[in-house]
């Protein structure tokens, strides 16, 4: 009688295992009767598979997320190259620049200069003006000699020429 009740047990106890398994069929939480039934019915072979395709659409993920980044790093040097190159024009721009603010300067120098120069002639220009007129009236009045007119004369030539030569 022992016996019996011992495999009565046991039958009950494959029955209930049978009938608790884990639905996912997870090895590790299947116990012994769920793995033979997982085996048996080939849910592991799905499940395996199932993660094999999970890895396998992971990976081309993986590479297309790879790929992106080359693009873009591509995309970053370009413009990286673009900004390189802006930039070597802007200096060139700037030193023309700057090129043409010292001939500004030099020509503001020279202008000034010529200004003055302009000026100093037109002083020395009136006042040889203001020397013939006196030298006419001194003429006209008969107050000079001949040798002092001729002298006179002679040196409103030089001043004169000493503009002129200006």
């Amino acid at each position: 009688m022992k016996v019996i009740t011992i495999s009565s047990s046991l039958f009950s106890l494959l029955l209930l295992g049978g009938c608790a398994t884990d639905p996912s069929n997870d090895p590790r939480s299947g116990g012994f009767f769920g793995g033979v039934r997982g085996l048996s019915s080939g849910d592991y072979d799905a499940r395996q598979q199932n993660l094999q395709d999970e890895r396998n659409r992971t990976l081309d993920e993986l590479r297309d997320l790879r790929d992106e980044n080359e693009s873009l790093e591509a995309t970053r040097q370009m413009k990286a190259d673009e900004v390189a190159a802006q930039r070597r024009q802007l200096a060139s721009l700037k030193a023309r620049n700057r090129e043409t603010a010292r001939r500004i300067v030099a020509l503001q120098r020279s202008k000034t200069a010529t200004e003055q120069r302009t000026a100093d002639l037109r002083r020395k220009q009136q006042q040889l003006t203001r020397n013939i007129q006196q030298f006419e009236t001194e003429l006209d009045r008969g107050q000079l000699s001949a040798p002092q007119a001729d002298a006179k004369r002679l040196s409103l030539e030089r001043e004169y020429d000493a503009i002129k030569e200006l």
